[in-house]
């Protein structure tokens, strides 16, 4: 059985990279339109080592965040532009960072009660779980912002037009 080209692996293809594309200066305020396309694994797994390693998900050299939380405007090795769409582009990481550590803060309590019944330590855990909920997304927002952008760029394909031209570096 033969398989059509463009249902294969696309990570079997020999493209030109886009971290070597050298498109013209656009604004950096410009929304990115490109389609939903499922990544291959391979692919999905390379982007994901990246987050983890808070780099470009282009290049994976990059670095995607300045000190603590604030996104450089653009990677300063590819040029690739981390907001991909309007300012409110990483209020999703916000939700997603709030519902990660609420399931945090649920899967905590319940091994608590569940490794400690019958004596369960309620005074501990009145003081020390609210402290937690409320510092784990301070902690966690710099990896849900780089964990937003990745998971961004896995399903929606980068354009070449989401790239600072070479005189704006």
């Amino acid at each position: 059985m033969v398989i059509p080209p463009e249902l294969g692996d696309p990570d079997r293809h020999q493209r030109l990279p886009l971290h070597r594309v050298r498109p013209a200066v656009t604004d950096s305020g410009a929304t990115t339109d490109s389609a939903m396309a499922f990544p291959a694994w391979r692919h999905l797994f390379r982007l994901i080592g990246r987050a983890i390693r808070l780099r470009c998900p282009n290049c994976g050299v990059g670095a995607v965040l300045r000190p603590y939380a604030t996104v450089h405007e653009h990677c300063g090795v590819c040029g690739f532009r981390f907001t991909r769409s309007a300012d409110s582009y990483f209020s999703g990481a916000m939700l997603t960072n709030l519902a990660v550590a609420e399931a945090l803060f649920a899967l905590i309590f319940a091994t608590a009660i569940i490794t400690s019944w019958p004596d369960v330590p309620w005074d501990t855990l009145g003081w020390a779980l609210p402290l937690g909920v409320a510092t784990m997304p301070v902690l966690l927002f710099p990896f849900a912002k780089v964990a937003w952008l990745t998971f961004d760029v896995a399903f929606r394909p980068i354009q070449p037009e989401e790239f600072e031209g070479a005189a704006a570096r």
